[in-house]
This record gives structure tokens, C-alpha cells and sequence, in this order.
């Protein structure tokens, strides 16, 4: 009797564990222009990601509009993304390196000129995305995106962001396109990056 007693209750407590269902979790959408990031990304939830974070596209093809949408998240440095989220994921730590050294208004060096949003997130495309096209962008140089491309596959190869710096994180809506975001790894407990939803 005490065993049956026990193995319901425990199967209560199982019952009632909060779980990140995928209605929990919402990003809002807003496209920028002329700013330090390609979106605006606000994140609501039960606390583990709830924020305004800066976005970046990472599936050219699928239009995203401003708006609310539910969503999944995944650690770019998880072992489990699904199939065909995001096309090139051998490339995702030098984007997380890319990430990390705020290119968005620095000097390019010699006659480049500044760094732009467009050229960050041309570069991100290249290594990320099968097609892409820039004329949704804004401003860019393909000189400025060629030197943020060859310097991330240069020195962001197994990059791997310390406490203080930026993870990048991938939120996949279903239908629209998936988004990448930028979140200090000391956001979460420990620093430990969640897998995200993963089987």
C-alpha cells in the first residue's frame, strides 16, 4: 500500500514540474536600421531568457515580419539542433566569435571605412546560409565583409565565449525564419548555456 501510495504521488509531482513548453516562450521582432544589430529581439518568458537581446537573421529565404511568435530555443554550441535549422552549423563558432568583437561602428582599417550592421550580417550569411541576397540590409562593403569573414574563420575557429562574453543563441519559430541572438553567457546560472529544446 505505501509503494502504491508513494508511486502516485511521485507520479503528481512529475505531473505538476514546470517545463518549458513551447507556448512559454515568445520573441518579439523588430527590424532595425542604421543600428549596432540587424534586429531587435524581445524574449518573454518564465525568466530564463526574458529580455531584449540584439538579432541577427540567419535563414535568408524565409520571411520574418515584426511580430510576436512563439518559439523554441537552442544553444549554437548544442550537439542536438535540429536537421536543416540552420545550413552550415560547422560555421557557428565563428559566428559566436564574430558575436564578440562589436564590429558595428569600429574602423575597418584603411580606406574600408566603418564598420555597418550590413556588413555584420552579410558576413554571418556567408557562413551560415546556402543563398542569401543584401539588399535588405542597408549599408555594406563586400571588402568590409570579406575582412570580417576572413578573420572569423582565421581566429574563431573552436571559438568558445568565457563567462563575460556573448553565446549566441538560436530561436527557431517554426514557420518564419530562425534568429540568432546574442546573450552574456553570465545570464544564466553559473554560466552554464542550456541546450535549449532539445529531445
Amino acid at each position: 500500500m505505501k509503494k502504491l501510495l508513494f508511486a502516485g504521488l511521485l507520479g503528481l509531482l512529475i505531473l505538476s514540474a514546470p517545463t518549458f513548453a513551447f507556448e512559454q516562450r515568445t520573441m518579439g521582432v523588430q527590424h532595425l536600421s542604421g543600428a549596432s544589430s540587424y534586429f531587435k529581439i524581445t524574449m518573454t518568458d518564465d525568466g530564463l531568457l526574458s529580455g531584449s537581446y540584439p538579432g541577427w537573421c540567419a535563414d535568408w529565404a524565409s520571411l520574418i515580419e515584426d511580430a510576436t511568435y512563439d518559439t523554441k530555443f537552442y544553444s549554437s554550441y548544442s550537439t542536438q539542433l535540429p536537421d536543416g535549422l540552420i545550413a552550415h552549423p560547422e560555421n557557428l563558432d565563428e559566428v559566436n566569435w564574430i558575436a564578440n568583437q562589436n564590429f558595428v561602428g569600429k574602423n575597418a582599417g584603411g580606406s574600408l571605412g566603418i564598420y555597418t550592421s550590413g556588413d555584420v550580417q552579410i558576413a554571418i550569411w556567408t557562413l551560415l546560409d546556402n543563398y542569401f541576397e543584401t539588399s535588405t540590409v542597408g549599408s555594406f562593403s563586400e571588402a568590409r565583409v570579406d575582412k570580417i569573414v576572413s578573420l572569423a574563420q582565421t581566429f574563431g575557429k573552436d571559438f568558445y565565449p568565457t563567462c563575460k562574453e556573448e553565446v549566441v543563441i538560436i530561436l527557431d519559430p517554426g514557420t518564419p525564419q530562425s534568429v540568432l541572438i546574442e546573450v552574456k553567457r553570465n545570464h544564466f546560472y553559473k554560466c552554464v548555456i542550456p541546450e535549449g529544446d532539445v529531445k
